[in-house]
C-alpha cells in the first residue's frame, strides 16, 4: 500500500490493534491526522506500510 494522500479514506489498524477508519486531512513528516465517523487521530507513517509477518518456525522444519 502506498502512503495516504488528503482526502483518501483509508483504514488503519495500530500496532496497538485499533482499527482507524476516515479520511486523511493532512500529513505531515512522521503521520497523517484522520478524522473518522467515530473520533479523529493522528496515525504514524509506519502504520501505512505493509506489516511484515512473523517467520513461523514450524516452515523450517
Amino acid at each position: 500500500m502506498s502512503l495516504p494522500k488528503p482526502g483518501d479514506n483509508v483504514k488503519v489498524t495500530l500496532m496497538s490493534g485499533e482499527t482507524i477508519e476516515g479520511i486523511v486531512e493532512w500529513i505531515d513528516g512522521a503521520g497523517a491526522w484522520v478524522k473518522g465517523t467515530q473520533k479523529s487521530r493522528w496515525v504514524p507513517l509506519e502504520a501505512f506500510q505493509p506489516q511484515t509477518q512473523q517467520a513461523d518456525p514450524k516452515d523450517d522444519e
